[in-house]
């Protein structure tokens, strides 16, 4: 540590700033000391501070306001809050309003403290160890303060046997987190069960959740163990929490109350050990005070709450995440590497990202899967995204790309090149085709002259190559499919069970379009 550092120490007990000052004094440092939030306030006017160690209790302020004030003042001075008081949800709140860590009254273990002081002194060390170690459990946090942060603040709690409540926007990365926060605790070598509650009845939620006996409902044959007992002493992941009924917050309620719960048809009570994670996109405060949800349950669950800034909050990560997901599809597709060129890359760095991290996830894997060649370019992106493009090109005369009408013109325009006219009526176009679609009387009609144009312009006289015609239909046909899927996907934000649901087909056969085309 560098003997110019300077501390701040702020505590209304005199005992602890003269503890800290001959602790601080002793190793060379200088050390200012305040026991009262005005005092600290004027100090931060006089001096500049390399760390600052703030009572939360102060008898004319508290410690988070002094917190916020460090921070905006000076946001280089480290702030460790110091309480006797603790709760771990204001010990959260600090961490996440810039606190680099808390220590709790009495000290009992000085080389542990002269470690936390140390490390403060050394913050971008610590940051910069704590990025790498996420890489470790496969969660890409990003270059991000905000973030950092929080999974500063996620390894703290992680160590606590407390429930957890994660908000943010879809797609975000809430189970992403959780799973981290799992992987570091002390469960981290039992199970890991996620559920979403939006995605089942009522009745079937509880079966779900809590297990039924045999005979409970017509079906069940047999009794079942719940998510719950199969989650025992490890954790729990309840994603859309707010989707849970009035009935099953009352039983969710009892369970975090006491570790116990009746299966669906049961008379035995159940007790487990079960570490819950909630997640939510929904304002549960707002539900509570509409009434939607127990407030009893919400401060059950909001014991530690963590949120997760949406990545129009963070886009100093979005080439980092672009490039993350870019190495991991063409590694998972085993394919030849590629890149975005100049311009598809601009757009996707001003795209807003509503769908956030997992939008960006399935752009770059639908990119993957439409670009023909090693180099994606805006016709391989979404719609959505491609409208971007006009508004890049306004602001750089530069870049010179065909608008899509010019292009749907040039098509035209080829439909209507001379050749030795079929009859109609000889012309495979039957009317059932496209009877589905909206504009299946148009399709067949513009299909009817692709078939003339393919048809007259083949010259029978010299050869036909029917291998090579058959292919091109059939990189035609697979070429439609694909882009079938990414209008689904790009509708769904990349959420695919949504995304099958819309085509009428299984989640399971989505994937498998998508692994094979």
């Amino acid at each position: 540590m560098s003997p110019k550092a300077r501390f701040l120490v702020l505590d209304d007990e005199r005992e602890v700033c003269n503890f800290f000052s001959y602790l601080l004094k002793n190793k060379g440092y200088e050390v200012e000391t305040a026991v009262t939030g005005k005092e600290a306030l004027e100090k931060l006017e006089l001096f500049q501070f390399n760390v600052a160690l703030v009572d939360l209790k102060l008898p004319d302020s508290d410690g988070l306001s002094i917190l916020k004030i460090i921070k905006e003042k000076q946001p280089q001075c480290e702030v460790i809050i110091i309480t006797g008081y603790s709760t771990v949800k204001s010990a959260v709140e600090a961490i996440q309003l810039g606190a680099f860590d808390y220590v709790e009254k009495p000290f009992v273990d000085i080389e542990e403290m002269e470690a936390l002081l140390e490390k403060a002194l050394n913050v971008h060390a610590e940051l910069e160890k704590l990025d790498g170690f996420q890489e470790e459990y496969g969660f890409v946090v990003g270059k991000s303060h905000k973030m950092l942060r929080l999974v500063a603040a996620s390894q703290k709690i992680a160590k606590k046997n407390i429930t957890v409540l994660i908000q943010g926007e879809t797609g975000t990365g809430k189970e992403v987190l959780a799973r981290y926060i799992h992987a570091v605790s002390h469960r981290n070598d039992r199970s890991f069960l996620a559920f979403n509650c939006g995605a089942f009845t009522e009745t079937l939620l509880e079966s779900e959740l809590f297990g039924h006996e045999k005979g409970s409902f017509t079906g069940a044959t047999s009794r079942k163990k719940g998510i719950f007992e199969l989650a025992h002493n490890g954790t729990l992941f309840l994603d859309e929490i707010d989707s849970a009924s009035p009935a099953i917050q009352i039983k969710l309620l009892r369970v975090l109350e006491s570790g116990e719960f009746l299966r669906v048809g049961g008379e035995e009570l159940c007790k487990v050990d079960v570490r819950i994670i909630a997640a939510t996109n929904a304002n549960l405060q707002a539900r509570v005070e509409s009434n939607q949800f127990r407030e009893d349950l919400y401060y059950r669950l909001d014991v530690a709450s963590l949120h997760i800034p949406p990545l129009r909050e963070r886009t100093e990560d979005i080439p980092l995440f672009i490039d993350y997901f870019l190495e991991k599809e063409i590694k998972a597709k085993g394919g030849v590497t590629k890149r975005f060129n100049d311009e598809a890359q601009k757009i996707m760095l001003n795209y807003s990202w509503p769908g956030n991290i997992r939008e960006v996830a399935n752009t770059i894997a639908q990119a993957v899967l439409l670009s023909s060649g090693p180099i994606i370019t805006v016709n391989d992106l979404p719609r959505r995204i491609r409208e971007k493009q006009q508004s890049i090109l306004d602001s750089d005369p530069d870049a010179e790309t065909i608008p899509e009408s010019e292009m749907m013109e040039e098509d035209a325009a080829a439909a209507t090149l001379p050749g030795n006219s079929i009859p109609p009526e000889q012309v495979f176009a039957p009317n059932n085709f496209f009877a589905a679609h909206p504009k299946g009387e148009n399709l067949v009609k513009l299909l009817a002259e692709f078939e003339k144009i393919l048809i007259n312009n083949l010259n029978f006289k010299s050869g036909v190559d029917f291998n090579d015609l058959q292919n091109d239909l059939k990189e035609w046909h697979d070429h439609i499919v694909k882009k079938t899927i990414a209008e689904a996907l790009e509708t769904t934000y990349g959420n695919q069970t949504k995304a099958a649901s819309l085509l009428k087909i299984t989640p399971r056969a989505l994937r498998y379009y998508l692994k094979e085309k």
